[in-house]
């Protein structure tokens, strides 16, 4: 596989470097660019860097919120399974930039108005790195008039951040505008207000920036806001951070005329004097990034693009018009530009500490900086033989060994927060497990998880593992719209699949999966983990033989508006999570479904109510519901003449009134079992009695979704 140098930020080690990853892979709605130029933005990036480097102490102390997640999962998880999630996070790398330019390599299928050899700019948090290859949105990627240099189309981004400023600020010909703070942000809101029509004021405390701001246009400069004078500004613009207790707001108020209006371009905290604001009316405006699309998964992910009619400025055309004016001389950034480096210095570059005096930081790209592996070889860089490179882990991280007689030599496919906290660490301590590659899109999280591992390379596409004569099995844990795709393609290869729930989330789906349950030569396992935990097979054994009653109430609390989970095409949380609780009362009645029904209370919220008839005659009904309490989520009651039961949240096993089971430290959900019986059944060949088949699995999936009227 061809690998890329990137900077990543590695915050469990406290430390950012230029390091070795998988070239991303293309996705749908997204070009593949080989970057040319960045430009590193030194009030975001080194603050980043900050947060990077700093004591775990402090990183606690920047984001309670984190903390006291941390400090519940310690409650109901355990200290294991926190530590294990904790070190997930903080050993995935973060990759750093958002702005930048070069060439188009490859686009996906749906996208006709970009071109392979195209010179785009590129923009976007996670989309335009400091890195050798970025996989962008369409949305994200501008075509580059002739007249503009990569160099300077590396800009694009910042500037539709100062053009969507300048929109919110409602600032045009004439118009007398005063911007706070004239760093890089600063200095270009300038230029936008210039091109505009605007008289600009600039307001900051360092001389050279003060003198840069006159050299490109600034009417007048003032080092401080008590200098300028007060109540003549239509518009302020806050381009300068301001946390906890400050005076900016109130000092934007003073300057600011009558029913003025204050611009948040910064990162500042909502920290006003009421009386000014109130005695002068003044509009309080924030910037939210590049513009109308950011944050918004069907524009940024989807490539869906918003109605000129209805939304006039979107993140795109704000680059469009900042490459427009660039070509038309009106913005120009080269008198911004106060140091040039190339890429392999930039690591050095963030070492050294920002620069007081320092705007921007352009990064050249060499055309001879890939691995040997890389475009010198091949123009397409994802086909080069050797296949799942990575950079070898250091030497402080604890290692298994690679031993190839291990009967189980293991790919990972999706190596998201699942993985790394509830599967990575029995995997590791498996005897009989070699993983040996990982592959996630970014690339990133893979490598993340290949690092767990001596033996492991991290990939950016499934195919370098499927198709890996050395890799006998495969854990798929990636979103659910592609599970059943990613399985076919697997069982195809001759691989053993274990298969994160739900199979499938389409009728569609299911089929691809159908043939191969007529002839399965290969193992095939869904992570229902919970019928393998300790307390499930406990109760199992002390059920009676008769017809039973389950009740089984879970309770889950919502999910942030723009999770991947709320995305029409993911399914739905219901559809991805329901047959777990199904699958459970299937192994402790022992008997076959007969009928499932569904009864929607709200299903766009995923509420719902299910209710399951046993071929023994035993009744199932799950109530699946949100919660807003601090509750255990699943409490399962079973119930039959002379017998009751209560499996209270995986920590207390009941029967008949008496504990029989506790776990004291963390709940048990059976994953460490779910393996063991993974492995068994792979050196067997023969799944084990209480493995369902994938025919089982299918027609459970079938009727879940029959029920669900999807």
């Amino acid at each position: 596989m061809t690998v890329m140098k990137a900077l990543l930020r590695f915050s469990g080690e406290r430390k950012i470097m230029l390091a070795d990853c998988p070239i991303p892979s293309l996705k749908p709605h997204s070009v593949l660019v080989r970057t040319s130029a960045t430009v590193i933005s030194p009030g975001t990036e080194f603050n980043q860097v900050k947060q990077t480097t700093v004591s775990l102490m402090a990183k606690a102390w920047q984001r309670p919120d984190l903390v006291a997640l941390t400090l519940k999962s310690l409650r109901s998880d355990g200290a294991r399974q926190t530590f294990d999630r904790v070190q997930n996070r903080l050993g995935r790398p973060l990759p750093m930039g958002y702005c930048g330019a070069g060439t188009v390599h490859a686009v996906a299928d749906d996208i006709s108005d970009l071109a392979r050899g195209q010179r785009v700019a590129i923009g976007g948090m996670d989309y335009a790195n400091h890195a050798e290859w970025n996989v962008v949105p369409k949305n994200f990627a501008c075509p580059i008039p002739d007249e503009v240099s990569d160099q300077k189309a590396a800009f694009t981004t910042l500037y539709a951040l100062a053009l969507h400023a300048l929109r919110q600020g409602g600032t045009g010909i004439g118009d007398r505008v005063a911007i706070l703070g004239a760093g890089l942000i600063g200095q270009l809101v300038v230029q936008t207000a210039l091109a505009a029509g605007a008289r600009t004021s600039v307001i900051e405390p360092n001389l050279i920036r003060r003198k840069t701001a006159k050299t490109i246009g600034a009417t007048v400069t003032y080092r401080a806001a008590q200098d300028a004078p007060g109540d003549q500004f239509d518009t302020v613009y806050i381009c300068a951070p301001a946390q906890g207790t400050h005076t900016l707001i109130d000092d934007a108020a003073r300057l600011c005329r009558d029913r003025g209006t204050i611009v948040c371009v910064g990162d500042v905290a909502p920290h006003g004097t009421r009386d000014i604001l109130y005695r002068k009316e003044i509009d309080l405006r924030q910037v939210r990034s590049y513009g109308p699309g950011r944050y918004d998964p069907a524009y940024e992910e989807a490539g869906q693009d918003y109605p000129e009619g209805q939304v006039r400025w979107t993140v795109n055309r704000y680059m469009k018009a900042a490459l427009d004016l660039m070509a038309d001389g009106r913005l120009d950034p080269l008198p911004l530009i106060t140091r040039e480096i190339t890429f392999d210095a930039i690591a050095d570059h963030f070492t050294r500490g920002a620069d007081p005096d320092g705007l921007a930081t352009v990064v050249h790209f060499g055309r001879n900086e890939m691995s040997q592996e890389g475009e010198s070889k091949n123009s397409n860089p994802h086909n080069d033989e050797d296949d799942c490179r990575a950079t070898p882990p250091p030497a402080s991280i604890p290692r298994n060994e690679p031993l190839r007689d291990k009967p189980i030599t293991l790919g990972l496919i999706g190596t998201g927060n699942y993985l790394g906290g509830s599967l990575l660490l029995p995997l590791r301590k498996h005897a009989r497990i070699d993983v040996l590659a990982c592959a996630s899109q970014s690339g990133l999280s893979a490598l993340a998880a290949a690092r767990k591992f001596r033996a492991a390379k991290a990939c950016s596409d499934a195919t370098d593992i499927l198709d890996n004569s050395e890799i006998n099995s495969v854990i798929i844990t990636t979103r659910h719209d592609s599970h059943a795709t990613l399985a076919d393609r697997a069982l195809a290869a001759g691989k053993h699949v274990w298969l994160e729930k739900p199979i499938a989330i389409t009728h569609e789906d299911l089929e691809r999966l159908r043939p191969h349950a007529t002839n399965q030569k290969s193992v095939f396992m869904v992570g229902h983990n919970r019928r393998y935990a300790a307390m499930s097979q406990k109760l199992r054994k002390l059920l009676p033989p008769d017809a039973k009653q389950f009740h089984y109430r879970v309770r889950f609390k919502p999910l942030s508006v723009d999770h991947w989970l709320n995305r029409p095409a993911q399914g739905g949380r219901t559809i991805g999570e329901i047959s777990h609780f199904i699958d459970l009362m299937t192994y402790l009645t022992g008997a076959k479904i007969s009928d499932i029904t569904c009864n929607w209370r709200d299903r766009k919220r995923g509420d719902s109510i299910w209710r399951i008839h046993f071929s023994d005659g035993s009744v199932g009904e799950v109530s699946y519901l949100h919660t807003t309490r601090n509750e255990p989520k699943e409490i399962l009651e079973i119930a039959a003449p002379d017998f009751g039961a209560s499996l209270h949240d995986w920590r207390r096993l009941q029967v008949n009134g008496k504990v029989v089971m506790r776990n004291w430290r963390a709940r048990d959900k059976g994953q460490k079992n779910a393996i063991n019986a993974f492995v068994t059944t792979v050196e067997n060949g023969v799944p084990g009695p209480d493995t369902p088949s994938l025919n089982d699995e299918i027609n459970l999936m079938e009727r879940i979704l029959n029920a669900a009227n999807t």
